[in-house]
């Protein structure tokens, strides 16, 4: 039995597949891949330029990444 839609190969479609995962990427990513500072690279979580983000594994940090998602607070 076949699906109707089936799930991305992300050996051909990488990017696909980690959009449906929910990922959220840099609006700086191209210049990131280009070899830019990466100190001038927009984090994709906090959005700043150089990543101003709380350590990770700390509650202000998970709390970052529900917000960006918009799921809000849990």
């Amino acid at each position: 039995m076949t699906s109707k839609n089936p799930k991305p190969n992300p050996q051909s479609d990488p990017v696909t597949l980690v959009n449906a995962l929910g990922a959220v990427w840099s609006p700086d990513l191209d210049a990131y891949l280009s070899g830019a500072d990466p100190a001038t690279i927009r984090c994709a979580l906090c959005t700043l330029a150089p990543c101003a983000c709380p350590p990770f594994g700390t509650d202000a940090y998970f709390a970052l990444i529900q917000q960006r998602h918009g799921r809000g607070n849990r």
